[in-house]
Order: structure tokens, then sequence, then C-alpha cells
């Protein structure tokens, strides 16, 4: 096989999740904390400064399937380089932030950046170059995720090391333009890059000693989107950012209203946040042995132990399987619902119908209106809690009746039953 470098592909795949972990240290995990002394500045309303995070999460949901577009049609280095320049644009507007104007172009324009530069392209990348890619997106994801372990400490290092806010946004757009210029220029890209992942394809269908479904057959994105497995693994996607989000939303409350610290509902969420990184490893690790269908069972099984634990609230034994059930559950789903879509219609469609599931799970952004909505009617979270935790266990009984999906039976009764 006309393969690249161990050590080129280990490079490309540490400046990739060099590029994720700082993405996501700079905006969803560091927003809520830097937007504290933003409004004392500003003197904003938490109203007006909460609408910046919802714009953040609208925006990068909606544009996820422009990265797609992009690369069928320019290719993978000049993606990352409009990634790279929007972001850096984003990172101005937010350091030179004088009014709700400017906040809120800075965090739409934070969203599309993230969509250029984090889990569509990088997945693509790491899919087209790795045979193993159950363990290469589980690395990939795991330096990701501790990407939200480090976030509330850069903004902690800005404003108590360097003295203002600003700074914060300052260096994250610094540190981001550098990685996206490396991006641009060390990718592949052009004819070794398509032979490569078409010979990789064809390695992986060859297999025998597998214990892993992969796809025999030669799919694309519309026949792949004609299928009720994919919407069922795209349901599953969204539900473990509706689980992750709503929950880490109003945690922290919820748990303070049963009589809890604050300390302690800080360290709950950073312990989940720790569990989280390395489940994905963990799942990444045994991601080619064990089938990612069960895995995304398994996965989706623990966030609603772990919903259903935080909703009570009774105990510290209890808040402790809340953090690892959302934890393991989260990071295991992210990394399930990935490997799946690939092992199911190949890598060939992966960009466009996991651009499609991204799209679709910007429904998730709609879950903490719903839980602050159900808090101000009945006066407690616990209520909202359990409505999330039914979600996940109705996609998880769907996905028990999924069977591979089977090109010119995508209407048959076998296809549609699972049988």
């Amino acid at each position: 096989m006309n393969s690249y470098s161990r050590g080129y592909q280990w490079a490309i795949l540490a400046l990739l999740s060099a590029i994720y972990f700082m993405i996501t240290a700079a905006t969803f995990t560091s927003l809520g904390v830097v937007l504290p002394d933003m409004i004392k500045e500003m003197q904003w309303s938490w109203s007006s400064a909460g609408l910046g995070f919802t714009l953040l999460g609208l925006a990068c949901g909606l544009s996820s399937y422009l990265p797609a577009i992009f690369i069928r049609r320019v290719g993978v280095r000049p993606t990352f380089l409009a990634g790279t320049v929007i972001l850096a644009a984003a990172f101005a507007l937010l350091a030179h932030c004088h009014g709700l104007a400017l906040y809120f172009a800075g965090a739409i324009l934070l969203g599309v950046g993230f969509s250029f530069v984090a889990t569509v392209p990088g997945t693509y990348v790491i899919g087209r170059m790795y045979k193993n890619q159950a363990f290469a997106f589980g690395f990939y994801f795991t330096v990701g995720g501790l990407g939200g372990v480090v976030g509330p400490w850069l903004v902690v290092l800005a404003v108590n090391v360097l003295g203002n806010w600003r700074m914060h946004w300052a260096l994250s757009g610094f540190f981001l333009v550098v990685l996206g210029l490396l991006a641009t220029v060390l990718l592949p890209s052009g004819a070794r890059e398509r032979e490569h992942a078409e010979q990789l394809g064809d390695a992986h269908r060859q297999e025998e000693n597998s214990s892993v479904y992969h796809t025999e057959q030669a799919w694309t994105a519309r026949e792949a989107m004609a299928t009720w497995q994919f919407y069922a693994i795209a349901a599953a996607y969204t539900t473990f950012l509706l689980v992750g989000i709503t929950t880490n939303s109003f945690a922290v409350a919820h748990i303070t209203d049963h009589g809890f610290s604050a300390q302690t509902a800080a360290a709950l969420l950073s312990a989940e946040a720790l569990i989280n990184s390395f489940s994905r490893f963990i799942a990444g690790l045994f991601g080619e042995k064990i089938e990612p269908k069960k895995m995304l069972i398994a996965s989706l099984l623990l966030m609603v132990i772990g919903t259903l634990a935080l909703s009570a609230a009774t105990s510290l034994p209890m808040l402790i399987v809340f953090s690892i059930g959302i934890g393991a559950g989260y990071g295991m789903t992210f990394l399930a619902t990935s490997v799946l879509l690939s092992n199911y219609y190949g890598r060939l469609p992966y960009l466009e119908i996991f651009s499609v599931a991204n799209l679709i799970s910007t429904l998730a952004c709609f879950g903490p209106l719903v839980a602050g909505r159900v808090k101000d009617e009945l006066g407690s979270f616990t209520g909202a809690f359990l409505l999330v935790a039914i979600i996940p266990l109705i996609i998880a009984f769907a996905v028990t009746l999924m069977r591979p999906p089977v090109k010119g039976q995508l209407f048959s009764r076998k296809a549609s039953s699972g049988i």
C-alpha cells in the first residue's frame, strides 16, 4: 500500500488533535467562564449575554454542512485556511468587544469557524489516513475533550495573571491561527491522498478476521440518507449532545438546590469532563474489537443512568453516579456514532453524512431552553432531567433493532425493521 510514513501520520493526528483541543478550550467551555467579567465591564444583562451563547451553538450547528461543500469543491487545505480566517476575525471582534453587536457577531463567527476546523473536517482527514480509525478517532476526541478541562483555566490565566479577560480571546486567537496555518501547509491533499484513501477502504473491506462489521458496498451520501439507520445514528448523536448540554447547563444550580456546595458541584463537573475525555480514548482502543453498535447502546444507557442520578441528587454517591454515567456515556457516544457511520456506509460519503448528522444535532440547543422553562413552571429541574432521560432510552431501543443497511433493500421490510 502506498501509505504515508508513520511519523507523518502521527504528526497530522497530533496537529488535528491540537486544533480540536484549542477550539474546544476557547469556545464552549470558556465562554461561560469569561462572560461574568465581560458582563461586569459592559453592564450587560444575563439574558443578553446568554443569547450570545445560543448564537454560538446555533451558528456551529447550522454551518456544519459548509465544510463538506468546501472540501469537495476546493479541498481540505483551503477549507482549514477559510476556517482560520473566520476564527481570526471572531477572536479579534471578541478581544476588542465594547458592545453587544460585536459580541454577537464574534459569537456567530466563532461557531462557523468551529465547524471549519473541528470535528467534520478533522474526522474526515483521519478517516482517510488511518486503517484503524477507531483508535485514531479515540485519540482525537480524547485530546479535544481535554480542551474542555483546560478552557476555564485559560480564562483564569488571562484575568488573574495577564490582568484582562480580553487577553483570553487574543491568546486563543493567536494559537488557533498558528495551528490553522500549519494545517493549511501540512495536511494531505491531491492525487496521493485520494489513492491512499481508496486503498485503505479496499483493505478494510477485504479483512476476514475482524469481528466488527464494515460495509462491502459503495454507498453515496444520498443512498445513505435514504436509510432509517442513518437517522437512528443521527438521533443518537443529537441525543448525547442534548443530554450533555442540558445537564451541564443546570447541574450546578440543581446540585446546590439540593443542599450541596458550589465547590462540590464544580468538582463533580470537572470529574465528568475528565471521564468524558478518557472514555473516548478507552473506547477508541477497543473500537476495532467491539461492535460500535453495542458500544452505542451501552453509552446511551449510561447517559440514562447518569441523568436519572442527577435528577434525584439525594446523596454524594448518587452524584458520583451522575458524573460517571454522563461522562462515560457522552464520550463513548461521540466515538461510537462517528465510527458506526463510517462502518455502515464507508469512507466515501462520510464527509456529507457526518455533516448532516451535525446539522440535525442543532436541535439539541433547545434542551436548556425547555429545561429552564420547566424550572420556572415547577420550581425544580428534576422534571426536566427526567424528561431528558427518556430520550436516550428510546434511542437505545431503536438502535437495538438496527441492522447494517443493505443497498437495494432500503425500503423493504427486512431493511426497515431490522429483522
